[in-house]
């Protein structure tokens, strides 16, 4: 048998390993969101006038990667098993699947770390709170904007099982 004072030093230790993988997984999930953002941005939105052209990559990133595309579809075909996935049909095929599937991987992630007790801060709108926000700055104020209000996030703060594990870090509507 164990003393309560035991036990109460094992869930201790056993809370700090589980804060400290939750903070090891915060940057995991900080790319997700920056990569879900990036794709959604770099998507024309579509037009009624035919097929939107491809998405603006960095210069000769394009290229490589269509190389290395077809090197795998030709090896999926000669494999014995017929490949479960159907080449796209263009490249903002592409870029629209790959946006999905990063969007779907940083959903399941979260809702498993909610699941464990992370909370998103919620800062956008909001009046800059000190003790769960950082302000790196201020940006002029917009039309219907107030001023001291959250206006950007930069990187989102995060509470687990109600404290605060990382401050957000926001930019503030100025004067």
């Amino acid at each position: 048998m164990t003393s309560p004072r035991e036990r109460a030093q094992q869930q201790l230790a056993l809370r700090q390993q589980q804060q400290a993988l939750v903070r090891d997984l915060l940057p995991v999930l900080d790319a997700l969101d920056r990569a879900e953002s990036h794709w959604r941005q770099s998507l024309p939105a579509p037009t009624s006038q035919g097929p939107a052209p491809a998405p603006a990559l960095v210069p000769g990133a394009w290229p490589r990667w269509q190389r290395w595309w077809r090197r795998w579809w030709r090896r999926a075909q000669r494999s014995s098993t017929p490949a479960a996935i159907a080449p796209p049909d263009s490249p903002q095929a592409l870029a629209q699947g790959a946006g999905e599937g990063i969007g779907l991987i940083r959903a399941q992630l979260l809702e498993a770390l909610e699941a464990h007790g992370l909370e998103p801060i919620e800062t956008l709108g909001q009046p800059l709170d000190p003790q769960s926000m950082q302000a790196l700055g201020q940006r002029q104020a917009r039309p219907g904007e107030t001023p001291g209000v959250v206006v950007e996030e930069a990187l989102r703060g995060y509470r687990w099982q109600g404290k605060l594990l990382r401050e957000a870090q926001v930019l503030v509507a100025g004067p």
